[in-house]
């Protein structure tokens, strides 16, 4: 059984322990946690919206926003969750900056980028050439690691540690302890900007995802899960 330790926020966290399956056991200690806001949405001129995250979607829904522009999304999950609130699919990409392209070639005129208010990529810096308003539907406030991981970690409990944004490795390094121990705990990040955070925690280096999204995750994790 491969023990595993979920930072993600708290349904992110049941979603991906579902997708895991058998042969893992799961222990979940949010570092950041979804609180929705309740901004005026109104896409204005825009002609169409970007989402990077699934909760973003969830907080357009939530102010019962209008359905209706392309949309394009960061992820395939976040494609999906768009797909089901209604609106038409223009383009996935992996990350903003792989869906920046797709922007200049499929969409013409302002864009609604609907977020929370960390983002890892500007999109205005990234199209500096185009008319953008933002829409801030949630923040991921940071929360303490529970006792419960604390005591998992200084007792060697921890097979693995999935780390899915650099903000969250930046808390997982906040939260470090002299008491942690790591000798045995695979790191595995999404991509290498979390990579890099994570590497003053990591004595036999950190993993990164193929991909730099869940999916990639989740393939990284049952691979090596199968080769044990």
């Amino acid at each position: 059984m491969t023990r595993v330790l979920l930072t993600r926020p708290s349904v992110q966290s049941q979603d991906f322990a579902q997708a895991l399956g058998s042969g893992f056991e799961v222990l979940t200690s949010p570092l950041l946690e979804i609180r929705f806001l309740n901004p005026v949405v109104d896409t204005g001129p825009a002609r169409a919206v970007v989402f990077t995250s699934t909760n973003g979607v969830a907080g357009w829904r939530r102010r019962n926003g209008a359905c209706t522009l392309p949309a394009f999304c960061v992820g395939a999950r976040t494609a999906q969750a768009a797909r089901a609130a209604g609106f038409p699919i223009a383009a996935t990409a992996p990350t903003l900056i792989a869906l920046v392209p797709h922007l200049r070639e499929q969409s013409r005129g302002p864009l609604l980028h609907i977020r929370g208010t960390h983002v890892s990529a500007d999109l205005a810096e990234l199209l500096p050439d185009r008319q953008i308003a933002t829409c801030i539907t949630y923040e991921a406030e940071a929360r303490p690691l529970s006792p419960d991981a604390h005591h998992a970690l200084e007792a060697a409990e921890i097979d693995v540690i999935p780390v899915f944004s650099p903000r969250t490795a930046a808390r997982l390094l906040t939260e470090r302890t002299d008491r942690w121990r790591l000798d045995t705990t695979r790191l595995i990040a999404i991509s290498p900007a979390t990579a890099r955070i994570l590497a003053p925690l990591a004595s036999k280096g950190v993993e990164t995802s193929p991909t730099p999204d869940t999916n990639g995750l989740l393939a990284l994790l049952h691979r090596k899960s199968a080769q044990c």
